[in-house]
């Protein structure tokens, strides 16, 4: 029985086993990079930094909200005063009261501190017959004359956060550039591993027929043995080569999927089927100039740069404002109302006879106030090296933009020349069989004409891979890779769309 049951067990395995292997994961270029962009983990993780960054910039608004609070205070004492020596008898007081308060006090963006408050008091005790109500109306106010004064100042962490934003959306631009530009160089891997395996099979079947021919040739005696091991060793070196080149396309093979899909278990049976990367036409031509000027406006990692010195800036302003004296202009004016009946004291308000005012100013300054110099010393080297920094960038970009249409033009005139390359391969090779068939030419040529062909053929296929790859590193280079992709990143609302004949993704919008 238990036998049995491992039996079934077996057979089961045996049978998901093959339905696995049965699987096949058909791709096309424009839908591997989809999937890619709605699979990858370091984009989904890199969606979250430009909502927190829009969080940490409503933390940063939230300086200019008014606080408004009230309270309610009711007291209550009593004293008793003892007899004197004249005699009489005791006084007892009792007194009882209720306080009402509230205020709103807040910061304008030009460093002005307002508190408006609002209070009413009620007073009694058991010696009077009637309460008595004390009610006040009053504003407070503070004005910064030189630190803290203006909207250079007191808006600066919003400026920052909101540099800080546009960073984030730069960063998640920068990584789906990375993921396009990776799925394309590994599909053009991938596209090649398979050109290669079948150069290299054929490679062989060719030096397998020769093997067969000269077998034949011998027994009937027109060759001699030396010819017939010479072909049989090709074979077995061919044999190997076609085994190395079975596991490069496994392996880019697993690369891929590695892209496509976050469940990269259930894919390990799966063959992926590819169909041939677009070619641009032979007249395709790249505007340099144009592109050079392009990256300098798409470029995440330079667009970042900006973005960094503008804060550096922006913390220029700020430390130098904090460096300044602290002179403040102070000012209050309230009005009182009294009145055994509340509604009357607050009535009594308006006559504006019972009012108070002040109007003064404040100064304070450290000596020798080493911590704001300090500070702006501190800042103004920053932006200095980030400055430098960004120059350095835009020469680097130039370089790289430069070299990246270099190995563009490269690679187009290389196809061309492994073109020319294998026909000729192909002809040599014909020639040379039709010498060894009339007796006129020797095995040893022919296998190394062979080799050549496939040399000649991988060469070719290796071109047209270089090319495509190249196009998308200039693509990249110049920051320019969504464009031509057709895909519009969208930070906010989940990020990215992309033109593709199926479902859109659930993390991605597609549109065309």
């Amino acid at each position: 029985m238990k036998h049995g049951f491992l039996l079934v067990l077996l057979l089961t395995a045996l049978c998901n086993a093959s339905s696995e292997t049965e699987k096949a994961l058909d791709l096309t270029y424009e839908k591997a990079i989809s999937m890619a962009l709605g699979k990858n983990f370091q984009i989904q993780v890199q969606q979250f930094n430009p909502k927190i960054a829009r969080a940490a910039q409503m933390t940063a608004s939230g300086q200019f909200d008014p606080l408004v609070s009230m309270s309610y205070t009711y007291s209550q004492s009593q004293a008793v005063q003892v007899a004197t020596v004249g005699g009489g008898s005791d006084v007892f007081l009792n007194q009882t009261g209720g306080l009402v308060n509230s205020s709103v006090t807040g910061l304008t963006p030009w460093g002005l501190t307002y508190n408006f408050n609002a209070s009413s008091t009620q007073a009694g005790n058991n010696q009077s017959t009637a309460d008595l109500y004390t009610t006040f109306g009053g504003l407070n106010i503070t004005q910064p004359l030189l630190r803290g004064f203006g909207t250079d100042v007191n808006l600066a962490q919003i400026r920052i956060a909101r540099a800080d934003y546009s960073i984030s959306e730069w960063q998640l631009r920068q990584q789906v550039i990375d993921v396009v530009t990776q799925t394309i160089v590994v599909y053009n891997d991938l596209h090649f591993a398979m050109g290669n395996l079948d150069v290299e099979r054929r490679s062989k079947a060719l030096a397998e027929q020769l093997y067969k021919d000269n077998q034949q040739r011998r027994d009937i005696g027109v060759m001699a043995d030396l010819d017939v091991l010479q072909a049989k060793s090709d074979v077995a070196n061919r044999e190997e080569r076609v085994l190395v080149a079975e596991r490069l396309v496994d392996d880019n093979q697993n690369f891929l999927k590695q892209l496509v899909t976050d469940e990269i278990s259930n894919f390990l049976f799966t063959t992926v089927h590819i169909a041939p990367p677009p070619l641009m036409p032979p007249n395709y031509q790249i505007d340099e100039k144009r592109d050079l000027a392009a990256a300098l406006e798409l470029r995440p990692d330079f667009r970042q740069a900006l973005l960094d010195l503008q804060k550096r800036q922006i913390n220029v302003v700020f430390r130098r404002n904090a460096a300044l004296p602290q002179l403040d202009l102070l000012a209050s004016f309230g009005l009182n109302g009294i009145d055994t009946n509340l509604v009357n004291s607050v009535t009594n308000l308006q006559h504006g006879n019972n009012y108070a005012w002040t109007a003064g100013g404040s100064f304070s300054f450290p000596i020798p106030n080493r911590v704001a110099r300090g500070q702006l010393d501190q800042a103004k080297l920053e932006s200095a090296r980030a400055l430098i920094d960004l120059k350095r960038l835009e020469q680097q970009i130039i370089v790289n933009v430069d070299n990246a249409a270099g190995q563009v033009h490269t690679t187009r005139k290389r196809i061309d020349a492994t073109l020319a390359a294998r026909e000729l391969a192909e002809e040599t090779l014909e020639a040379a069989q039709k010498r060894l068939d009339d007796g006129k030419s020797t095995t040893f040529e022919v296998l190394q004409f062979q080799r050549d062909l496939a040399t000649a053929q991988i060469a070719e296929i290796q071109a047209m891979t270089d090319y495509n790859k190249s196009l998308a590193q200039y693509a990249r280079e110049t920051g320019t890779t969504l464009e031509k992709a057709g895909i519009t990143v969208q930070p906010v609302n989940k990020n990215f769309t992309k033109d593709e004949h199926k479902k859109p993704d659930r993390n991605a919008n597609v549109t065309q």
